[in-house]
C-alpha cells in the first residue's frame, strides 16, 4: 500500500486517538518530537500597516535570536512568486493539462484545505462552507500544489494535484455533519448511578438541556467529545505530513464553524472527578491540541480557520452566544498558535483568502546553525526581529531539538525508490514529466494506460563513454491506496562526446488496470548522479464497454526525440507517443484517438469534430470528419489521426478538442499544448 497524503493522514489521526488514553497516563508530560537538525530554518512574513508584504529587505535586516541569543544567519533567501493573473478565457481555468510535472515545485504553494464534517453544522451553513473552500481553490495559481482533507470521512478528500476540476469535485462531495440551524450542540449525558455519561450507543438521551452559560466540562459528551478530536486529529495529521516538506510555508484552510471547547479552561481539568470520564477527555483532548500546535510550528504550516456561518442572522440565544464564543474563539486560538488568522463574522471572505494567498507568496527563509548541541528534545524558543519601525512579524516560535541516536538512525535508512515514490508530493532532482492515456484491451475487462515519461537530466561535467544506469518504475494505486498494476524498467545512456548539456528521453510503459480513478506514480533513480526524483499523476479509466460512443486518450506523437522501449506500445497503439506540449511550427505533431461503441446493437457513424481554441478562446481550426460503419473493427474500435497544423498557429496556449458523436451520445478529450 502507497503511503499516499491521505494514508498517511488516516494513520497519524489514528495514532492521535490510540495516544490519547496513553497521554491521558501520563497527562504531565508535554508532547515531544523528535527531529534531526543541522541548519535551522524558519519562513517569515513582513508586513506593513496595511498587511501588505515588505518587500527588498536582505539578511542584514533581520535578528534571529534563539533562547533569547542572537545566531548568525548561514542562508538567507527572499521568496516572491508572481501574482496569481485570472485567465481571460474560459478553457484556461476549466480544462486541466494532460502532463504532469515535477521540475517547478519550488515555485508552487502548498495549500490544504480541510473540510470538518465531523463537527456538526448547521444546515444552512454546509453550502457556505463549499463556497469558501471554492474560492481557496479560485485564487490558486496555474501551478500551485493543493489536497482536499476531510475530518471524518477520509476518503471523500483529494490528494495533491494542480487540477482545480478534481478539487472542485472535492470539495462539492461536502455534506458536512448537520443539525437544525439554531441548536449547534450535543444533549449533555444522563447522569447513571455510577455518575458516568451516557453511552452514546444507547440512543439520545432525554434529559433536559443544561443551559450553556452555566455547562461543565464533566457534562460532554463522549460521543461528540470523539469527534472533536478527529477534527483535532486531522490538523495534527496533515502538519505531520507535510513535515517532510522543509523550506518551505505551507497553508492550511481549515472551514470549519470551530469546537465549543475552551483550552485554557481544558488544562486544569487533568483527571477524572467523581468517577467522571468526561474531564479526562477533555484533557486529552487539550494534549492533542498541544501536539498539533507543536507539529505545525515544526512542519511550518500556518493555519486559517475560516467560519463558514458568516454574520448569522437573528438575534442570538444566550445558549448560541455562548456556542458562539466557544467555537469562534477555537478557530482563533488554532490559528494564532500556528502562525496564520482566522476569518469570522464576515459573508465577504475574499479579501481575507486574498490576504492569505499574498503572505504565502513573498516571505523570507532564514537560515542559521544552533550553537546549541544538546540532543534532549527539548523545545527552542525562536524570535525574529527586523529593523524596520510599525511592521508585523510572522513566524514560528521555536522548534523541537533531537533526540541522541536520531541522527544515526536517519542515515541507517537510505533513500529507495519506493520512498521516493512514497512521499508526499513529487521529488524533483531528475525532471520528469508524464502523459497517460487509457485504452480498451479487447476481450478483457481491464484497460491499458498507455505512459509516456519524460526524463531531462542536467549532466554537467561527465567523461566521455560514462554509463548512466536508470530505474524507473511506474505504478498504479486504486483509491484505497493498494497497487493496482506496476512495472519496473532498468535502461542504460551511455554519454558520447557532443551530448548536449541536458538530456532529454522517453520511457514507454503499460499498465493494465480495471475501469476506475486511480493516481499514477512514477520513479527513477540515476547510478551516475546518485539522484532521484517522482512524479504524479490522476488518471481516470472508464468502461468502454457501456456507452454508445466512447474515447480514449488522446496521444500526441512528434518526430525526433530520443524513446527507449519505442516498440512497447506497439500492440496496443500504432504510434509512438511524446509527454511533450510545445512544439514549434515547423514541426510535424499529430493527434491519435481510438473510438469506441459500446453496447451491442449495430455499428453506426460516428462524426469525430476536431477543433483548436487560441488564448483568446477564438476558434482557430475546424475539421469534422465521419467514421463510417465498416471502419469499426470486430472489436467496435475504429482509429482517428490528426495532424496538428502548426505552421497555422501563433505563439501560445492553444487547446485541441476532440468530439465522437453517434445518435444523441457524444464523448469528449481534450489536450492542451502551445506553439512556440
Amino acid at each position: 500500500m502507497i503511503r499516499t497524503f491521505a494514508t498517511l493522514l488516516v494513520a497519524w489521526c489514528l495514532l492521535a486517538t490510540v495516544g490519547a488514553g496513553q497521554q491521558a497516563a501520563v497527562a504531565s508530560q508535554v508532547p515531544r518530537f523528535r527531529t534531526s537538525v543541522d541548519l535551522i530554518m524558519v519562513d517569515v512574513s513582513v508586513l506593513d500597516r496595511e498587511r501588505r508584504p515588505v518587500k527588498g529587505l536582505a539578511a542584514a535586516d533581520f535578528t534571529v535570536l534563539e533562547d533569547g541569543k542572537p545566531q548568525p544567519i548561514s542562508t538567507f533567501t527572499a521568496v516572491d512568486l508572481p501574482d496569481v493573473e485570472a485567465p481571460t478565457v474560459a478553457w484556461a481555468r476549466e480544462v486541466p493539462p494532460d502532463v504532469h510535472r515535477n521540475d517547478d515545485l519550488k515555485d508552487r504553494r502548498i495549500v490544504v484545505i480541510v473540510l470538518d464534517d465531523a463537527t456538526p453544522m448547521p444546515m444552512g451553513e454546509v453550502p457556505s462552507a463549499k463556497t469558501m473552500a471554492r474560492k481557496v481553490i479560485q485564487q490558486l495559481g496555474p501551478h500551485d500544489f493543493a489536497s482536499v482533507v476531510y475530518a471524518l470521512n477520509t476518503k471523500l478528500g483529494q490528494d495533491f494535484t494542480s487540477d482545480r476540476t478534481r478539487l472542485l469535485a472535492a470539495v462539492n462531495r461536502f455534506n458536512g455533519t448537520v443539525v437544525a440551524d439554531g441548536d449547534l450542540t450535543w444533549r449533555p449525558p444522563t447522569a447513571s448511578a455510577g455518575g458516568r455519561g451516557r453511552d452514546p450507543a444507547q440512543g439520545a438521551s432525554a434529559a433536559p438541556e443544561t443551559p450553556w452559560p452555566q455547562r461543565r466540562f464533566d457534562e460532554f459528551d463522549p460521543g461528540a467529545m470523539t469527534l472533536y478530536q478527529s477534527v483535532v486529529g486531522t490538523i495534527n495529521g496533515v502538519a505531520r505530513a507535510l513535515a517532510a516538506l522543509p523550506e518551505r510555508r505551507k497553508a492550511l484552510f481549515f472551514v470549519s464553524i470551530g469546537l465549543p471547547f475552551d483550552p485554557e479552561e481544558g488544562a486544569l481539568r487533568q483527571s477524572p472527578s467523581d468517577g467522571n470520564i468526561a474531564p479526562e477527555l477533555v484533557y486529552r483532548l487539550m494534549l492533542q491540541m498541544q501536539e498539533a500546535f507543536d507539529a505545525a510550528r515544526r512542519a511550518n504550516v500556518n493555519v486559517y480557520g475560516i467560519d463558514p456561518g458568516g454574520l448569522r442572522a437573528g438575534p442570538p440565544s444566550a445558549k448560541d452566544r455562548a456556542i458562539g464564543m466557544l467555537n469562534q474563539d477555537f478557530l482563533r486560538t488554532v490559528s494564532e498558535n500556528t502562525g496564520g488568522f482566522v476569518i469570522t463574522n464576515t459573508d465577504v471572505p475574499d479579501e481575507g483568502i486574498t490576504q492569505i494567498f499574498r503572505e504565502n507568496a513573498s516571505y523570507y527563509l532564514l537560515g542559521y546553525e544552533s550553537p546549541n548541541a544538546r540532543a534532549d528534545g527539548r523545545f527552542r524558543k525562536i524570535e525574529i526581529k527586523v529593523n524596520r519601525p510599525r511592521v508585523t512579524v510572522r513566524a514560528r516560535n521555536g522548534y523541537y531539538e533531537p533526540r541522541a541516536g536520531d541522527a544515526a538512525r536517519a542515515a541507517a535508512k537510505p533513500a529507495t525508490l519506493a520512498t521516493t515514490m512514497s512521499a508526499v508530493l513529487p521529488k524533483g532532482d531528475i525532471g520528469m514529466q508524464v502523459a497517460a492515456a487509457p485504452f480498451a484491451i479487447p476481450d478483457r475487462r481491464e484497460s491499458a494506460l498507455a505512459i509516456v515519461l519524460r526524463l531531462q537530466q542536467a549532466a554537467g561535467e561527465r567523461e566521455t563513454g560514462a554509463v548512466d544506469t536508470f530505474t524507473v518504475v511506474a505504478t498504479a494505486y486504486d483509491e484505497k491506496g493498494d497497487a493496482a498494476a506496476s512495472e519496473r524498467v532498468t535502461m542504460r545512456i551511455t554519454h558520447n562526446a557532443g551530448s548536449p548539456a541536458n538530456v532529454q528521453y522517453e520511457i514507454l510503459s503499460r499498465l493494465d488496470v480495471k475501469p476506475g480513478h486511480y493516481q499514477l506514480r512514477l520513479a527513477a533513480d540515476s547510478s551516475l548522479q546518485a539522484k532521484s526524483g517522482s512524479v504524479y499523476a490522476d488518471v481516470d479509466v472508464p468502461d468502454f464497454s457501456g456507452p454508445a460512443v466512447s474515447l480514449s486518450g488522446v496521444l500526441l506523437s512528434a518526430a525526433g526525440g530520443i524513446v527507449a522501449r519505442k516498440d512497447h506500445l506497439a500492440s496496443l497503439v500504432p504510434v509512438v507517443p511524446t509527454a511533450v506540449r510545445e512544439f514549434t511550427v515547423d514541426e510535424a505533431v499529430s493527434a491519435f484517438v481510438r473510438v469506441y461503441q459500446g453496447g451491442k446493437e449495430r455499428l453506426a457513424p460516428a462524426v469525430v469534430a476536431a477543433r483548436i481554441l487560441d488564448a483568446s478562446g477564438a476558434r482557430v481550426f475546424e475539421q469534422s470528419d465521419t467514421l463510417a460503419a465498416d471502419r469499426f473493427s470486430s472489436v467496435r474500435a475504429a482509429d482517428y489521426t490528426l495532424d496538428l497544423p502548426l505552421a497555422r498557429l501563433k505563439p501560445g496556449p492553444h487547446l485541441l478538442t476532440i468530439e465522437a458523436t453517434s445518435g444523441k451520445t457524444t464523448a469528449r478529450r481534450d489536450v492542451r499544448f502551445e506553439v512556440r
